[in-house]
């Protein structure tokens, strides 16, 4: 409570009084700066300035009402508002004091507006004549008891602390990068919708979108790069969607969206379609293009599920098999997806403990040069001995990507294939060349290029003795990226091979640049090589823009005289295949080291 200094007769050295200011009713202005300070039965003289007393006032209820009235609001009983008076105590008490209330600050009006659109009590629909002075005005009349206006301090904080209950909601509901929804309101909306299809009898669609190879974004370009993508995709999706749907960011670089409002799956099916159009264009960031590709899961209610959890369940599901199916495509649900996805669970769970049961295992598969029919290197193909039977690499090594179990493993076997081949050199076997596949998420690791040079160094092999395969399509992405790692490894003394060549959208002015050793062609071409002329002429092509470009060429999956007779005759530097071996353990890939297998026993 603020103490008002005040004097009796207003003159200069009079003694000085304190009084609360909760016992003043009006202050008025009877000269220039001069005022006279009015209590329920008395008045003083102000002893202090004018904007001294505003500061002491704001927070006590005390507002200017016209030129000459201060008026502390906590004492107004009445406001006439035909004559423009407020009375401040009983109206027909003839002590009660007065003060006029023809003039009402702009200001005031809109902290006032501001009290009542809180209250949730605004401006009336439709009133485009609506003036507020007498609104006001009005809600005072109705009720004798009210007071007429409130402080300027208690609107504030009620507009502040509703502010900041809105935000807070807001934040809660919705993800603080893109602004979408969240899964929160998702489940929410969504089993609000329940109820509406239940009457309408239409379907709703839930949508899982799963961006593909966004970690490699993220891991080469940066997360703020990552994090603009996210925005950019979000936008894009909450352009496409209609006015009665919602999208919402599930969680990293997952999407969830509720299509509501349609009769028949083909609706849904022709949207989700449509959804790989929104990513024609490139994102761009600094001038580097940024392709974008989604995996799509899709479940129907009521078909696939009856409440929201299940719904989201088995859209995810969905959209794994999506991603299964190399990605960028959608996948309604089906009920046989979860048994699968049940298996996939458990052989999940066994790989992340194969390693250390000593179950995943290598192979090795000769590398055979044409010109002297020697054994010249051995490509390492990881196994899984699994406890009911051998699992085959297009089972699980998928798995392991998508899991992010393929860095230990591909980096145990990167280690081990250096360990064998060094046993090999020093029990006095020629020396032979290992090749290693390196996949995407192994080369984008950070510190990859210290992680080779180490395990050379600790394994003691010799840098030209291992050859790392990428593929073409792990070769095309970030070409700076690539070609940066390329030229660090090259300058250890390690080979690089481009393996599965011709099967992606290579551009050959990168290939030009790129330094590796050897093009491996595709086996899916070496497959019809046998009177399809076309795959003929690609092989032929293939083979002679690698003598151009002084890179040797290796054929993999080489199986028949035929295949290995063309080859000779284009004159291709190596093969690999069940012609020459199939894929064998190391103690049996000495054996054929110790015999001296040659391509002339094949011949």
């Amino acid at each position: 409570m603020q103490r008002i200094p005040v004097t009796r007769d207003g003159r200069r050295g009079s003694e000085v009084l304190l009084i609360d200011s909760a016992d003043v009713v009006k202050i008025e202005m009877y000269r220039d700066r001069d005022y006279l300070i009015h209590t329920k039965t008395q008045q003083f003289y102000l002893d202090t300035s004018f904007d001294s007393l505003e500061e002491w006032l704001f927070e006590d209820g005390f507002r200017m009402l016209d030129s000459t009235n201060i008026v502390n609001m906590n004492h107004v009983k009445e406001y006439d508002s035909r004559k423009g008076v407020v009375y401040l105590g009983d109206r027909d008490s003839k002590e009660t004091k007065t003060a006029s209330a023809a003039r009402i600050q702009k200001e005031h009006i809109e902290k006032v507006l501001q009290m009542l659109q809180i209250s949730n009590d605004a401006v009336p629909e439709g009133q485009s004549d609506f003036d507020p002075v007498a609104y006001i005005s009005s809600l005072v009349s109705e009720n004798e008891h009210s007071q007429f206006l409130r402080s300027y301090a208690t609107i504030q904080a009620v507009a502040a602390k509703k502010k900041a209950e809105e935000k807070i909601l807001h934040m809660a509901y919705h993800d603080s990068l893109t602004d979408l929804p969240n899964r929160l309101l998702f489940q929410k909306k969504l089993g609000q919708q329940f109820e509406k299809v239940k009457e309408s009898g239409k379907l709703l669609a839930v949508i899982f979108i799963d961006l593909d190879r966004f970690k490699i974004v993220n891991d080469t370009l940066g997360h703020y790069v990552g994090d603009e993508l996210l925005k950019y995709v979000a936008a894009k999706l909450k352009a496409y969607i209609g006015p009665e749907d919602m999208v919402c960011r599930f969680s990293g670089d997952e999407f969830i969206l509720l299509l509501s409002d349609f009769v028949h799956i083909d609706e849904v099916k022709n949207f989700a379609k449509g959804l790989s159009d929104l990513f024609n264009e490139p994102f761009l960031y600094l001038e580097q293009e940024l392709y974008i590709a989604a995996s799509t899961g899709i479940s129907i209610y009521p078909y696939d599920g009856q409440d929201a959890d299940t719904l989201i369940k088995n859209a995810d599901t969905a959209m794994y098999r999506a991603k299964e199916k190399g990605g960028n495509t959608f996948q309604m649900y089906f009920r046989e997806m979860n048994h699968r996805s049940l298996e996939q669970l458990n052989l999940e769970n066994q790989l992340r403990k194969a390693l250390d049961k000593n179950e995943i295992t290598l192979f090795y598969q000769p590398l055979v040069d044409l010109q002297t029919g020697s054994i010249t290197g051995m490509e390492a193909l990881v196994r899984w001995k699994h406890p009911q039977g051998m699992i085959s690499p297009a089972d699980f090594i998928p798995l392991a990507e998508e899991t992010g179990l393929i860095l230990p493993i591909g980096n145990w076997v990167l280690r081990e294939s250096c360990i064998q081949n060094k046993k090999w050199q020093d029990a006095g076997y020629p020396d032979l060349t290992v090749s290693v596949n390196i996949s995407v998420n192994q080369f984008h690791q950070p510190g990859f290029v210290k992680y080779v040079q180490q395990t050379l160094t600790e394994t003691g092999l010799d840098p030209h003795r291992l050859c790392l395969e990428i593929t073409e399509n792990v070769a095309m992405k970030n070409v700076t990226y690539i070609m940066d790692t390329m030229n660090k490894l090259k300058q250890m003394g390690v080979q690089i091979s481009i393996d599965d060549f011709g099967t992606g959208y290579s551009s050959l002015s990168y290939l030009k640049r790129f330094d590796v050793d050897t093009l491996k062609i595709d086996q899916s071409f070496i497959r019809e090589l046998s009177g399809d002329e076309d795959n003929m002429a690609i092989v032929t092509a293939l083979i002679a823009m690698s003598k151009q470009l002084k890179i040797k060429t290796l054929a993999e999956g080489v199986e028949t005289q035929d295949q290995l007779n063309f080859l000779i005759e284009q004159g291709c530097d190596g093969i690999q295949g069940f012609i020459f071996s199939r894929p064998v353990p190391p103690e049996q890939f000495e054996e054929l080291m110790r015999s001296q297998h040659h391509l002339s026993k094949v011949l």
